[in-house]
């Protein structure tokens, strides 16, 4: 398996997305954004997506250089048009103007319409943290990109809808959540698709509606469709998703799920309140440690030797592939290389294939 140091990938993507046209600055943010990914072990969200963008690139569906254009706008809200943009690049900056009001008015809230895939959601929630802020963040698939079913349902009505959110600690990584109102990302269903891998019981649906574990059923006609998060009480996930229907749909100008919606990207919402407008920061940040501290005293249930807070696995995971390197799969790899076979000479790709 190809294993790369962060910094050999990083160079390697952003040379790539050059070569394909884009300007500097955003290849930097979306390689970035793809590396971090992989560092952290949310390879679903990592450089398995560059076949996916560059194709994009050459059908017109992403615009480098695209501008963030006001829609509307108060002192505390904003609704933005990213045209199509690469998604990581116009969050970002969608990110940016919200922690700008929330520092200026004490909270600041935008919705972003026009937007391509924006990737892993713990980036721009981190971004409030480093900010002073807590960052609540959510995005459904502009009312395409349908892959999940509803509770009790058999067909695709929504998408993953995935909800992140990130405060302070005083000590240690901040306390991060990312996840999806589906039972798991579509991305790791590729992960596991690409790694020849079965996915297990409970996250998929055939296009029959059956049970299944193969994950080409998500992909192949009839297709199937994931579960909402829950199981058993699967109606909590669902719930959860319409929410993001709400805000990250209605309200940013995306729209919600819907039959007619052919245009996948990313409608995007994002909060970010300023700490110091309700405690001090410092205080804040101490009654978090304390909590992280008291949940993890619980004993443990068997089959657990500890009690892990979320964000601790990625953090941990970042820890070990900056010392071991990034392992990317062989078919991931190779859909890579393929892809940017008639971008970048092949010596190049070679000096860069793994260890």
């Amino acid at each position: 398996m190809p294993t790369f140091t962060a910094s050999e990938l990083q160079a390697f993507v952003t040379d790539l997305f050059r070569a394909a046209g884009v300007p500097e600055e955003e290849a930097r943010i979306v390689a970035d954004a793809l590396v971090t990914a992989n560092l952290v072990g949310q390879d679903s969200h990592g450089v398995i997506r560059i076949p996916q963008y560059l194709q994009l690139l050459r059908r017109g569906q992403i615009r480098p250089g695209a501008p963030l254009e006001v829609v509307r706008e108060a002192e505390t809200t904003a609704v933005l048009d990213g045209h199509w943009g690469f998604g990581q690049v116009q969050a970002r900056r969608a990110t940016q103007m919200a922690l700008a009001k929330a520092r200026t008015y004490g909270l600041g809230a935008v919705g972003l319409h026009h937007c391509n895939h924006v990737g892993r959601l713990a980036d721009y929630v981190l971004l409030a943290v480093e900010q002073g802020c807590v960052g609540l963040c959510m995005v459904n698939n502009h009312g395409a990109g349908r892959n999940t079913a509803p509770f009790g349902g058999t067909q695709r009505r929504l998408s993953t809808n995935p909800i992140a959110f990130a405060a302070p600690t005083a000590q240690g990584e901040p306390l991060l959540v990312d996840i999806t109102t589906s039972v798991t990302a579509e991305g790791k269903i590729r992960v596991r698709r690409n790694r020849g891998q079965r996915v297990p019981e409970g996250w998929l649906l055939d296009g029959y509606g059956r049970p299944t574990t193969d994950p080409q059923a998500l992909y192949r006609e009839p297709r199937g469709a994931l579960l909402p998060l829950g199981g058993e009480v699967g109606y909590k996930g669902f719930g959860l998703s319409l929410m993001v229907e709400v805000l990250a749909g209605a309200l940013s100008g995306a729209g919600c799920s819907r039959e007619e919606a052919t245009v996948v990207g990313n409608g995007f919402f994002l909060l970010a309140l300023d700490i110091s407008r309700f405690a001090p920061v410092d205080e804040v940040a101490r009654q978090l440690s304390e909590l992280i501290a008291y949940v993890k005293s619980s004993p443990t249930q068997p089959g657990f030797t500890e009690i892990l807070v979320p964000g601790e696995p990625e953090a941990r995971t970042a820890a070990r592939r900056r010392a071991e390197g990034i392992p990317i799969d062989e078919e991931t790899w190779r859909q890579v290389l393929e892809a940017a076979q008639p971008l970048l000479p092949l010596p190049s790709l070679e000096v860069r294939g793994g260890k």
